[in-house]
């Protein structure tokens, strides 16, 4: 049974892979694909997660497996993270979308019926972005727009989508672990189309991770970050602007709206410090995320080369 923002999407899946039968279809459902109702009781539920940039599965784990992989198969982007005994319903596995996947869930749509550019990203990025998505594809829908016109229009209007400057922006950073940490807020002193540089004033004592360079009273943060760039760039400054010291994080591809962004961290790092050599760290979280089965083997390898790449840029500076 599936139900949520990307169900069209999945139930496509789903029925091309040819090994899975839906249960309980909703109208929408029963008229976009032709399936007769069923009142057979699930193998597995999928329904949206609280953030809507994932979705839950609840069921019989083998099945959920099965599923995972047939999702897997057309996109090694998604990201899961395995939970046991939900309130004794089985298993559960939260299948995380970032922007990659994101869009294979628009291409999976688009051959069942017309799907805006950026769906499942607007869908999931705020009620007034799935209200833009739903009277864009409704003006189609009903033949008052052209598909191809509208696409466009839509997709330059998502290009611009970012927060204002002097506005303060929420960032959410999930970790392999499945840990959600909402870092806290800045203050956009810079902006371009899809990309924004946030400022943000260090509070307390310790030491920067990774860098080993002690935090002082003044210091500042400030974040780079461009929608669809597989890290994010924070530089670390003195009270009286001194570099201190360069954070390079590997992550999903950068989600930006207009009051917050989101990736997933991968693990690995690069960092150097102002009057150091660069280097990579946490490579082990990276591994931790690929033997855990939280990320593909191709996503494991891309994540290396970006950060290989990082350092040689850095070193030739």
């Amino acid at each position: 049974m599936i139900r949520g923002i990307y169900s069209t999407a999945l139930v496509k899946l789903a029925l091309k892979n040819g090994i899975f039968e839906i249960v309980s279809p909703t109208e929408s459902q029963k008229r976009r694909f032709g399936i007769s109702d069923s009142s057979d009781i699930p193998d597995i539920n999928i329904g949206d997660a609280k953030d809507r940039h994932s979705v839950k599965i609840i069921g019989d784990v083998e099945k959920i497996a099965e599923f995972v992989e047939a999702v897997r198969r057309v996109d090694d982007s998604v990201l899961t993270w395995w939970k046991n005994n939900v309130e004794n319903k089985g298993a559960l596995c939260i299948l995380s979308f970032p922007m990659q996947a994101k869009g294979t869930m628009d291409m999976l749509r688009s051959e069942v019926t017309y799907t805006v550019p950026y769906h499942h990203y607007c869908r999931a990025g705020s009620e007034g972005l799935s209200l833009m998505v739903s009277l864009a594809e409704n003006l189609v829908d009903s033949g008052v727009a052209e598909a191809g016109r509208v696409s466009e229009m839509f997709a330059d209007e998502v290009k611009r989508l970012t927060p204002r400057i002097g506005s303060t922006v929420r960032i959410y950073h999930t970790k392999l672990s499945g840990r959600n940490i909402q870092l806290s807020p800045g203050k956009v002193i810079w902006r371009r189309e899809g990309e924004v540089k946030i400022l943000r004033r260090i509070i307390g004592n310790g030491v920067y991770d990774g860098l080993g360079i002690p935090k002082s009273i003044g210091d500042t943060a400030v974040m780079h970050v461009e929608r669809g760039k597989p890290y994010t760039v924070t530089r670390y400054y003195s009270i009286n602007n001194t570099l201190k010291g360069e954070y390079y994080n590997i992550c999903t591809p950068v989600e930006v709206y207009d009051t917050y962004i989101r990736y997933v961290d991968l693990g690995v790092d690069v960092v150097k410090p102002a009057d150091g050599e660069p280097r990579i760290i946490d490579i082990d979280e990276l591994e931790q995320g690929l033997n855990n089965g939280v990320i593909s083997r191709p996503q494991y390898e891309k994540a290396l080369e970006i950060a290989n790449e990082i350092l040689n840029s850095l070193s030739k500076r």
